[in-house]
């Protein structure tokens, strides 16, 4: 690396700001475009301090911009009052102030000093750039001035998340927000009717939407931009084809990081960054970070789930974004739908596969069959990974259909997602299916997977067209899919993230407002989705509290890195030594990948740059190590172009060397590293030229005596070659066993949609029903068989009302079948089957006592007495009565208005207030 530190200030305009003058495409030959150390006229030019270093002009002669310059040993911000002063002096003799740059040739500030603070910049705009940002700074109007067009968001939530961003930007000053929205919550209407708002403000002329996977991208374009702003001029960006008269522009960030300093860094006035968790802090940060626009980020993850370092790349209050809107809230203001689970198990994957544990026939089975029983010992977590069994897919289809939702005529299941754990699973998911049920000739269900040929088509198909109803899917169908009618979603995978957990479960919470195709929907509705568990996925993340522990992933470079620090500070003693030195060698080579002219790695230079000296590495010690792990290392996860192969194999073999110097079992190691080069095709003439490395790999005599040596000379050999390694062989066992479905539970849904494991739940209700067995004078006397009344009868009943309803147990019927399994009609006839009270009378028992014992107090005749039985038959059925359905069918059977004809107006209020003591 050149030392440009000691550079006077002549030296770092002609090594340093120069060219980055030209990179923004000023000709510094064209003095009507840029000019040196012009004097600002009246102002004190003695000893220097009215000259300005560059001034850059507009085509009439005005100028644009003032470029203040320093030393690369100063702070380019110093001459902050300096520029002030000439931009202040130039705007009183032409219609504006112009923009002001500070720089001290590898640092750039931009300002412009009426409107925002100074900002650091990966480079000098354009003046196409700045003649953009002068029209929109001198024509601008403000954001929450701009109506919101009701034919692109008509909700008010997505109102109030455009103004919430026009807010922050007018009264906070800030350039950068995050918005939070559950999946279906129309973030990408809110979004283009954020961008119209921009446009017609005049506050963006050029808008960039970028997403991390083709589908968000093509998804924008078609249904955003094309339907809500189609006069706008648009455009893809491709790495081979840029369009520069588009005025909204669309790319995935894998693309833009292949081709993103084509553009300046002004060249986009607002950039939509869709699904921004998956982008932050990693490989796709310096795209991000290159370009200066408002920024807004967009999200479906619950605001709990995001990393921190997202809210604070988007300027947020602490973890509070800048709106959200929850999936809960969304569900309580009748926007989305909620969903029921039910979750199922088999035998095999709660109690696992073990030989010993099989019935003689079963073990013969597998003798048959080549297969020792006493080799078979797999959890149920195995299942799909280590081994697979038919029988086993068959009971989990077997169960799937006999709970999924329908579709209007009850036969064919709803549109349902299939989540599977591989696309071989998946293949042995739709092979089962298709035993089973031959005659859908194979169309039913289909798997759309990134391996699926025509995956495309066949999705569009699931879409739109009523076959295929069941899509079994690997990856593909997790998240960015917008199916309306998805009545069914069945895990059949455990997922380890919850992040990801709650992307999948966004693929059902479409609501019935958004549905077209209403014949593929239970009873033409949608009130709720069902999700089928059969891997207890709701047990693991227990779904309360929602919060994520899973770490983000260290680059591999970065790891590599750090390996190598570990190895040298274990040698630090013998700084002479050859292993000593080779390290060394190896890290200098690390940090050589960094690319310097990337603007994230610009910022943090002038900490790291000794790095790049000889003088640094002369002698080594552990705070050295420590400031190469600490500073230098985390910048390596901006290095492009890494063979992902290479770098995982050549980890490998640094952490087997790591091992080896700290006398460690390197065993598991050394195993991987031996599958990967075991995977290299001898026949192949780049492998034959090296293959005394690969069989020392494989032999058990290198790694009885290693040395850091032959590691070394083994891993630069073998690891350029670890692109051509074959497809990892599937070790996966096939088994022909009997399965049943050992555990069948739904979990609960309690008021405010709030979801709670059966099991717990099962509990709380015990819980409350024996501490009023404990309590309840009633109970205790049923429980002694001791006779009670009838009043006493009922004001259980009430009691029990009281307690089991409130917000923390919700008794309900549905509830309770699938807490207990019983249905019983009221709340008396469930504490009788829970407590077993042979001496409690049933409900029904205690309306008809009520009635009879009402019936005889008032010595009624025959009639009355008629229509007072078909009062209690009545009530039985529906549980409740009001005045109004005495004069309705079947009353009226007894004639017009026979309750008046029949009772006073005191009978019958002394009737309404029995039911009224009766309801349950």
């Amino acid at each position: 690396m050149i030392d440009f530190s000691q550079l006077n200030e002549a030296e770092v305009r002609y090594n340093l700001i120069d060219p980055q003058l030209k990179k923004a495409k000023w000709n510094l030959a064209d003095r009507t475009q840029i000019s040196f150390e012009v004097p600002v006229e009246g102002y004190d030019a003695s000893p220097i301090n009215g000259v300005t270093d560059y001034c850059l002009f507009r085509a009439n002669g005005e100028v644009l911009g003032v470029i203040e310059a320093k030393n690369t040993r100063r702070d380019a911000r110093v001459g902050k009052e300096q520029v002030l002063q000439y931009v202040t002096k130039i705007a009183a003799k032409q219609t504006f102030r112009p923009f002001a740059f500070m720089t001290n040739g590898e640092d750039i500030w931009f300002w412009d000093s009426e409107t925002h603070p100074e900002r650091f910049v990966a480079g000098f705009f354009t003046r196409e750039n700045l003649e953009r940002l002068l029209f929109l700074e001198q024509n601008k109007l403000p954001l929450n001035e701009i109506t919101i067009k009701d034919s692109i968001v008509n909700r008010s939530y997505q109102v109030e998340a455009i103004r919430r961003i026009g807010e922050t930007i007018k009264k906070r000053k800030k350039r950068k927000a995050l918005l939070v929205m559950a999946t279906g919550t129309g973030k990408t209407r809110t979004i283009m009717a954020l961008i119209d708002v921009f446009l017609r403000a005049r506050q963006a002329q050029k808008v960039l939407f970028l997403a991390d996977r083709d589908s968000l991208v093509e998804q924008a374009l078609s249904e955003g931009f094309k339907v809500h702003l189609p006069n706008e001029a648009r455009a893809r960006i491709y790495t081979y084809n840029i369009d520069r008269n588009a005025r909204v522009y669309v790319s995935t960030l894998q693309t833009l990081e292949l081709c993103y300093e084509k553009f300046s860094p002004a060249d986009f006035d607002l950039i939509i960054s869709d699904e921004c968790h998956r982008s932050i802090y990693n490989k796709f940060t310096d795209v991000l970070a290159y370009f200066d626009a408002v920024q807004i980020g967009l999200t479906a993850t619950p605001a709990n789930f995001i990393d921190r370092d997202t809210f604070r790349f988007f300027e947020c209050d602490g973890p509070m974004p800048t709106f959200l809107y929850t999936y809960d809230k969304a569900v309580k203001d009748g926007y989305l739908a909620d969903y029921n689970v039910y979750a199922a198990q088999t035998k095999f994957q709660r109690k696992g596969i073990r030989g010993i544990d099989l019935s003689e026939e079963d073990q013969e089975s597998l003798r048959e069959r080549g297969i020792d029983p006493e080799d078979i010992n797999f959890e149920g977590t195995d299942l799909e990974k280590k081994v697979t069994n038919h029988d086993t897919l068959i009971r989990q289809w077997e169960e799937f259909m006999d709970v999924c939702y329908k579709d209007a005529s009850g036969q064919l299941p709803a549109k349902t997602i299939v989540f599977a754990v591989t696309h071989k699973h998946a293949m042995r998911l739709q092979e089962a299916f298709n035993d089973m049920y031959p005659e859908h000739k194979g169309l039913l269900a289909r798997v759309i997977d990134s391996k699926t040929e025509r995956a495309k088509d066949l999705l569009d198909q699931f879409k739109k067209q009523d076959f295929p109803r069941i899509a079994i899917s690997v990856d593909m169908l997790d998240t960015g899919v917008d199916i309306p009618e998805v009545m069914n979603l069945a895990f059949m995978k455990p997922v380890n993230s919850q992040i990801k957990f709650w992307q999948m479960i966004g693929r059902g919470t479409r609501s019935f407002e958004a549905c077209r195709h209403l014949e593929w929907l239970p009873d033409n509705g949608k009130d709720n989705f069902l999700i089928v568990d059969f891997w207890e996925n709701f047990e693991h993340f227990n779904m309360m509290p929602k919060d994520d522990k899973t770490t983000a992933q260290i680059p591999v470079l970065v790891t590599i890195f750090n390996s190598r620090l570990n190895k040298l500070n274990i040698l630090i003693g013998d700084q002479g030594g050859e292993d000593f030195k080779y390290i060394v060698q190896e890290l200098r080579v690390d940090i050589a990948k960094i690319p310097l002219d990337s603007f994230t790695v610009k910022k943090h230079l002038k900490d790291v740059r000794e790095a790049w000296n000889d003088d640094f590495w002369n002698y080594i010690n552990s705070q050295k190590i420590e400031f190469l792990r600490m500073k230098v290392a985390p910048l390596l996860r901006f290095v492009t172009g890494v063979n992902l192969a290479e770098a995982f194999f050549t980890s490998k073999m640094e952490r087997a060397g790591l091992a080896l110097l700290q006398q460690k079992d390197a065993a598991a190691i050394i195993n991987s590293i031996r599958e990967d080069v075991d995977l290299l095709p001898s026949n192949l003439q780049q492998v034959k030229e090296r293959i005394a490395y690969k069989e020392a790999i494989l032999s058990t005599k290198f790694w009885e005596r290693p040395t850091l040596k032959n590691i070394d000379e083994a891993k630069t050999a073998l690891a350029p070659l670890m692109k051509y390694k074959r497809e990892k062989r599937s070790l996966i066992i096939e088994l022909g066993l009997d399965d049943i479905i050992d555990s069948r539970k739904w979990v609960i849904v309690k008021k405010e949609g709030q979801k709670v494991m059966v099991e717990e739940y099962r509990r709380r209700i015990e819980e409350k029903i024996e501490q009023l067995a404990q309590q309840h004078p009633t109970i205790q006397r049923l429980k002694k068989g001791e006779e009670v009344k009838l009043d006493d009868l009922i004001a259980l009943e009430q009691t029990l009302e009281t307690e089991l309803s409130t917000d923390d147990l919700d008794l309900t019927d549905d509830n309770m079948l699938k807490a207990f399994g019983v249905r019983v009609g009221s709340l008396v006839d469930f504490l009788k089957h829970l407590l077993k009270l042979e001496t409690l009378p049933t409900y029904e028992q205690i309306v008809r006592k009520a009635f009879d014992a009402f019936i005889l107090e008032h010595h009624y005749n025959a009639d009355q007495t008629k229509f007072l039985r078909t009062v209690q038959s009545v009530f039985l059925q529906t549980r409740k009565l009001e005045l109004d359905d005495l004069y309705n069918a079947p009353f009226s059977n007894f004639g017009i208005n026979a309750v008046d004809r029949l009772f006073t107006v005191e009978d019958v209020n002394e009737i309404m207030e029995l039911t009224k003591r009766l309801v349950a």
